[in-house]
């Protein structure tokens, strides 16, 4: 009987674990795609007044210059269609040649059926992608 080489044993259980869980393989994503899901949770929490959940995603610069009640009053005065959006869509996502600062352009349509244009400034924290500011880019009225 053959013995089986010790990689080829390796590339098995791979193989077996990429079958048995699909879903694995999003542990394995673009940068691109690790930026659009720190952005959607953080949408996802103001949605459902999370607010803490949400000022978890806010880089250190932000949690340092905002409290959570700082951070909630201005979430709701200045991005009333963040703080409450019914769908979003993701433009162009930039990197900085350090490629630990990136810039995510993201069209939100808030409740009120405006839709702004926004410019989310990320920055790596610690190996996470953390939400460093947004700046409005125009907005959209509904007809």
């Amino acid at each position: 009987m053959a013995e089986i080489p010790c990689w080829a044993a390796g590339i098995e259980q791979i193989r077996a674990v990429m079958i048995s869980a699909p879903h694995a393989l999003a542990l394995i994503e673009s940068p691109d795609g690790l930026i659009q899901d720190v952005i959607q949770k953080q949408l996802k929490a103001f949605n459902a007044d999370d607010y803490s959940g949400a000022y978890r995603y806010a880089s250190r610069h932000i949690r340092e210059k905002f409290t959570l009640e700082e951070f909630k009053a201005m979430v709701r005065a200045g991005y009333p269609q963040i703080a409450r959006s019914l769908r979003n869509s993701f433009g162009e996502i930039t990197f900085k040649e350090d490629k630990s600062h990136a810039s995510a352009r993201v069209d939100v349509t808030g409740v009120d059926h405006v839709t702004v244009r926004a410019q989310y400034r990320m920055v790596m924290e610690d190996g996470s992608w953390k939400i460093d500011g947004v700046i409005l880019l125009g907005r959209t009225s509904p007809i």
